[in-house]
């Protein structure tokens, strides 16, 4: 074969770009890692999702020998909804670029693009957690401890149950006093068959814990705040349209070859009592 003809080898194959892409997506993913991911809208028409709600029963009541009950109607809450929305990044790159360059573009391109789709989701899921009526624990005056986090879990009153938790998840400037309580347990002293999702730094009452910066915070200097989310299994949706894709197009005038990603999803709170939202410090002073 001359050495001088183009082949396949030397082109892009976009099914093979998608699920690179795809991959550094999902892997640089907190909050969506956590999220129940839901495919009803995937191929079919509509833009909205509804969230609708058994309503619950009252209590069991006390009973009188002949005298018949009274039946109670089981009711249903059409719940809120959700929006369909499109997030997308275009690069353009010249021939030239990866002819001079140190390194490889193309794969630069693929890192960032991935890398910028999955913290735009896990933005939009935390906007979703801390949405109107969240419950919040306000220790903005201390650190986050194993003392503020009690304070969450009493939130959820007796259904509290770690092995129902999805996790904590903490900003990175939150972990150095985390990781200083005598309760934080790292993940290398779980045990040798403890099974430890990827991202879990260790464990606080038998929850696992996790670093994200797509966390609110708020102030500046010593008076910032951040805000950890205890999240319940379910308790956040992450809905797609359409998973992220990644489509080329060359400009053979302009000698340039443009990049795209874009991604059809929306995000949820599905269980306004499995979010808590523990308002602290950063690292102890």
């Amino acid at each position: 074969m001359p050495a001088g003809k183009t082949t396949a080898a030397q082109m892009i194959v976009p099914d093979v770009w998608a699920d690179m892409v795809q991959a550094k997506f999902k892997g640089a993913m907190i909050l969506g890692t956590l999220a129940t991911e839901d495919n009803t809208l995937e191929g079919k028409p509509g833009d909205t999702v509804s969230f609708p709600k058994w309503t619950a029963l009252g209590e069991a009541e006390d009973l009188t020998e002949g005298t018949p009950m009274t039946p109670e109607q089981l009711g249903t809450d059409p719940g809120n909804s959700a929006t369909i929305k499109e997030a997308g990044k275009a690069v353009e790159l010249t021939d030239k670029s990866r002819l001079v360059a140190f390194g490889d573009p193309y794969a630069e391109t693929q890192r960032q693009l991935g890398v910028l789709i999955a913290r735009k989701i896990d933005t939009d899921l935390r906007l979703a957690a801390e949405a109107a009526g969240v419950i919040t624990v306000d220790a903005s005056t201390e650190a986050l401890s194993w003392d503020v986090v009690v304070s969450g879990i009493e939130k959820f009153g007796d259904e509290w149950d770690p092995d129902n938790m999805a996790g904590l998840v903490i900003h990175s400037t939150q972990r150095a006093s985390l990781l200083r309580d005598p309760n934080f347990i790292s993940a290398d002293k779980l045990g040798a068959g403890a099974v430890i999702p990827r991202g879990v730094i260790g464990q606080v009452g038998g929850v696992n814990i996790l670093v994200s910066n797509r966390l609110t915070t708020a102030g500046t200097g010593a008076d910032t705040t951040y805000n950890a989310l205890l999240l319940r299994r379910g308790s956040l949706g992450l809905l797609y349209k359409r998973r992220p894709i990644v489509e080329t197009d060359r400009d053979i005038l302009a000698r340039t070859t443009v990049v795209t990603t874009n991604v059809h999803y929306a995000t949820h709170r599905l269980d306004d009592e499995g979010v808590v939202v523990l308002k602290t410090k950063g690292a102890a002073a």
